[in-house]
């Protein structure tokens, strides 16, 4: 009798948690200025954005400047239904989603003939360190000092198979990568040879002469291809 007691206080205890975390999912918040990387367009490769979003529906976006450019800023109009917010880039006809239900922003965009996606980790730069004009928010490229490559897995071989796998993470002042996540990942057998290759390699330094513990975004994307093996071999 204590044993079944003891079963149905544990059930309880669950059952509580359960609701519990289910009435306190975090549901986050756009407001305020978010570094962020777009990534999947082929032409362009990774693109790195500063977004601010107000707390009347307008979203400032700057892109950060490529080569000889000057980088430009535009207003956009966002709406936020349940725990999705999106908003259209007029400029290049692609249109944001993210679900608000994580610890960053993130999500995918869309336009007719493509598919991407976004991520963004909060600006974290003091006042001072940069102008205060958006279009001075970016101090140049994050340009790679080492990039590792990952192996290809013998399993994946064996079976025939290829993929691709969407790492996120940021970037020290000095060019550390930290704080991987996975975006996405098309086999298991793919994701441990990605992640090693990814905290393999590191950054050239993006900030001289600052001690502060700032972050930049940036995405990889790892593309298996059993071509790629072949030729090698060849």
């Amino acid at each position: 009798m204590l044993k079944l007691l003891s079963l149905i206080f544990l059930i309880y205890i669950l059952i509580c948690n359960k609701v519990f975390a289910q009435n306190n999912d975090r549901i986050l918040s756009p407001i305020g200025q978010w570094n962020c990387v777009i990534y999947g367009n082929p032409l362009l490769g990774d693109e790195r954005a500063y977004l601010s979003f107000r707390d009347d529906g307008i979203l400032s976006m700057t892109r950060e400047a490529r080569d000889n450019e000057r980088s430009n800023s535009i207003q956009l109009e966002y709406t936020i239904e349940g725990n999705r917010l999106s908003f259209s880039d007029i400029q290049t006809g692609r249109n944001f989603n993210a679900q608000m239900g994580g610890f960053t922003l993130s999500g995918e965009w869309r336009s007719r003939i493509q598919l991407g996606g976004w991520w963004c980790s909060p600006d974290e730069f003091e006042e001072g360190i940069f102008s205060n004009s958006l279009e001075n928010q970016f101090v140049g490229r994050l340009d790679p000092e080492i990039m590792a490559s990952p192996s290809y897995p013998l399993q994946a071989i064996r079976e025939v198979l290829q993929g691709r796998v969407v790492i996120c993470f940021e970037v020290t002042t000095m060019g550390e990568v930290v704080n991987p996540t996975f975006i996405e990942v098309s086999d298991e057998v793919f994701r441990a040879p990605s992640l090693d290759a990814l905290m393999r390699s590191r950054y050239k330094p993006w900030l001289q002469n600052n001690q502060n513990e700032l972050v930049r975004p940036a995405c990889r994307s790892f593309i298996y291809r059993l071509d790629y093996v072949y030729s090698a071999l060849d």
